[in-house]
């Protein structure tokens, strides 16, 4: 099984209910790799997000395991997060940005701009600092 970097292994060792999920999230880097990762951008509807979420849930919402092992694969890079613009879009962000800290990507290693090309999407893209 390949090495995962430092920063995604801590999740092993947690004592947590967030902990099968973090297990989970390993096995998915580990043995998938699909076209949105090649291409550096996803999209995550208001549809997906809308269903209800846990740590396994959220490991296994599309297209955030591609978003995460595409960045663990580029060190270095940024995700730029873009969001509906109003206060919905806003919160919808920063709960999405929590669950990717919370799987391992830092906060300072993401970006959130207001503004997307549909309403009701939140686009994802990964690009060089």
């Amino acid at each position: 099984m390949p090495r995962l970097p430092r920063r995604l292994c801590y999740a092993s060792r947690m004592n947590t209910p967030l902990r099968g999920a973090a297990i989970c999230l390993v096995f998915l880097l580990s043995v998938s790799r699909l076209a949105g990762a090649e291409t550096g951008r996803w999209s995550l509807s208001a549809d997906t997000w809308a269903q209800p979420r846990d740590g396994r849930s959220v490991t296994q919402m599309a297209p955030l395991p591609e978003v995460i092992s595409a960045w663990a694969r580029q060190p270095g890079q940024r995700l730029i997060v873009r969001y509906p613009g109003g206060e919905e879009g806003l919160l919808w962000a920063h709960e999405l940005r929590s669950w990717l800290v919370a799987l391992g990507i830092p906060g300072q290693d993401q970006e959130l701009v207001a503004g997307t090309h549909q309403a009701d999407r939140i686009e994802i893209e990964l690009v060089e600092r």
